[in-house]
């Protein structure tokens, strides 16, 4: 083999070349040659899934291949169907890596449907095929949001793999497990952690079952996959425990995912990439002693719950701002568990600890359009707050300041906008106390509040009260904004398109080109975009001041106007990026 070649290259070549010659021969004589190419096609699709740097290769061979299966199908005869059926599904994998959801979740419905139709067929092994699409279509349906239509299809699985487990031999255990510990993970991503905690325990059981069921067989051992998988799941487990503050009942099942770690590394070293990956994801790693724990300790080794829950803090707002929001909220919602464990005993450290973390929670769970759950959170956070703040004002006050603006606007964006106005307006009122005696602190707080209750005001038809509050937060965001150009950009930029939007309502359209005019030269500055930030919201905003100032006759800086909104639309951070 030449220098640098690897097995999978080679075989990646060879399945290349093949599809080169087939492609000449289906040209000469389709009839003969397309179910060859098709096929080969699916199988260099399936290679090039292997390689990161070739994902879009590889879709467009899966694309082909579908394609010509669909064509070859139309007669209604198996083969075809299988080819079709296939070729979607691992379409619809590949599309969920390189971040097309919607697609992806399209794509594996329909590998589903087909393998519905193939299974009342009778057609051998079809039901095992059915059961893996079935949890694809779920882990596609939870990345679009559709949690629990995500749960449905994982736990239809789930009986298929039960049922197809031989009673004998075992066989079928290890898939079962599989399905197992995807239907304990999504549970745990909707926060019902005491059944996710059961369903991975079951999977963690049935993966001891497969590997003494194996043993039990002539060559039976456990391949590596199998057992990363297993350790995976262990792992998931585990995390839940220490989320419940179940840290002794978790002990076990940290040291079963080091145990599997050792045999993968006796066996393959490579193997562990993926493991040492999901550990690092989560914050935990090596031990010194061969084991498996936090990165820097914590409660998961026994230390003090609240370092717990500051650090899965810091780490769940550190993922949130790099864009992973549906694990910054999984992170969240262990610490917000952990929390409520800490806070049973009532210290005002826990029970703040724990307020915290909720309102951290639906930020985060806003950030990624779980609206419902975001308020839950919200509002229980400001009811801690509120009970706690005569116990320890200095450091409670600041926290509800920030849980009653959330509050504002979780109740905002389920439409709830009368009901907003009140926190919204409490916001404003704990800001400027704070902002009095700490104006270096809390000054940008008080500002970005006043632009929220501007917001409220207008959604409540409070239009001239809307005015004069957002004519506030301009103010103040400009004195902001001149101390500290950078940070303060996006506050800006937000407040003056907000000021264009009220003097429109108001009628004082002569006024409106000004601030539109400033936003606009100021996003051209603008580098980064937080998740936190409603970029949606915004582009939304000078779409509408592009057209009324059209409507008004301003056409160059309407003209400008519309293509700001146009570019920050293609700069917003794409859904599950």
């Amino acid at each position: 083999m030449p220098h640098g070649e690897t097995p999978g290259t080679d075989r990646t070549g060879e399945a290349e070349r093949t599809v080169a010659a087939l492609r000449r021969a289906a040209a000469a004589d389709p009839g003969r040659y397309r179910a060859e190419l098709a096929y080969a096609l699916l199988e260099l699709g399936s290679l090039l899934a292997g390689d990161p740097e070739r994902h879009g290769e590889s879709l467009d061979a899966l694309g082909e291949a579908a394609g010509l299966y669909r064509g070859l199908a139309v007669d209604g005869s198996d083969l075809p169907l299988v080819g079709l059926a296939v070729a979607l599904d691992r379409q619809a994998l590949g599309l969920g890596v390189v971040g097309r959801r919607e697609e992806a979740r399209a794509t594996a419905l329909e590998a589903v449907g087909l393998w519905r139709r193939i299974v009342e067929r009778h057609i051998e092994g079809s039901r095992g095929e059915l059961a893996a699409a079935l949890v694809n279509l779920g882990n596609q349906l939870a990345e679009t949001g559709r949690h629990h239509e995500a749960l449905d299809r994982i736990g239809e699985a789930v009986e298929i793999r039960r049922s197809l487990v031989d009673p004998v031999s075992g066989a079928g255990r290890g898939e079962l497990a599989s399905a197992l510990g995807d239907l304990g993970i999504k549970l745990g991503e909707m926060g019902r952690r005491t059944e996710a905690l059961d369903a991975l325990r079951a999977a963690v059981g049935t993966y001891r079952e497969s590997e003494a069921a194996g043993r039990a067989r002539p060559g039976g051992t456990r391949g590596t996959g199998e057992l990363a998988e297993h350790a995976a799941v262990a792992f998931a487990a585990a995390r839940t425990l220490t989320g419940l503050g179940r840290t002794e009942e978790a002990r076990p099942y940290f040291a079963e995912v080091a145990a599997l770690r050792a045999e993968i590394t006796a066996r393959e070293p490579g193997a562990t990439a993926f493991l040492d990956h999901l550990l690092a994801g989560h914050g935990y790693g090596l031990t010194r002693e061969g084991g498996v724990g936090p990165e820097g300790g914590g409660a998961a080794a026994g230390a003090d719950p609240l370092g717990e829950i500051d650090r899965l803090n810091v780490r769940g707002l550190a993922l949130a701002d790099s864009g992973q929001v549906e694990l910054a909220a999984e992170t969240l919602a262990e610490a917000a568990a952990l929390g409520r464990t800490a806070a049973a005993g009532r210290t005002l450290g826990s029970v703040v600890a724990l307020a915290r973390t909720l309102h951290n929670l639906g930020l985060v769970m806003a950030w990624s359009g779980r609206r419902a759950e975001a308020l839950e959170a919200a509002d229980e956070a400001v009811h801690l707050c509120r009970r706690h703040l005569v116990d320890a004002p200095d450091t409670v006050r600041p926290l509800l300041a920030e849980a009653v603006d959330s509050l504002g606007s979780r109740l905002a964006v389920l439409g709830r906008h009368r009901d907003a106005v009140a926190p919204a307006t409490e916001a404003v009122a704990l800001y400027r106390q704070l902002a009095h005696t700490d104006p270096a602190a809390y000054e940008g707080e008080l500002a970005r509040a006043l632009n929220n209750l501007g917001i409220r005001l207008t959604d409540s038809d409070r239009h001239a009260e809307a005015l004069a509050v957002t004519e506030q937060a301009v103010d103040l965001h400009r004195r902001l904004h001149r101390r500290d150009p950078e940070t303060q950009l996006p506050g800006l930029v937000h407040a003056l398109s907000n000021l264009a939007l009220r003097l429109a309502r108001v009628e004082r359209a002569g006024e409106v080109v000004g601030p539109t005019a400033e936003a606009v030269r100021l996003l051209r500055s603008l580098d980064g975009i937080h998740p936190s930030s409603d970029v949606a919201a915004l582009a939304e905003s000078l779409a509408w001041l592009a057209w009324y100032l059209r409507k008004g006759g301003h056409r160059e800086a309407a003209r400008e106007t519309a293509r700001a909104a146009e570019e920050l639309r293609r700069r917003a951070p794409k859904p599950g990026r």
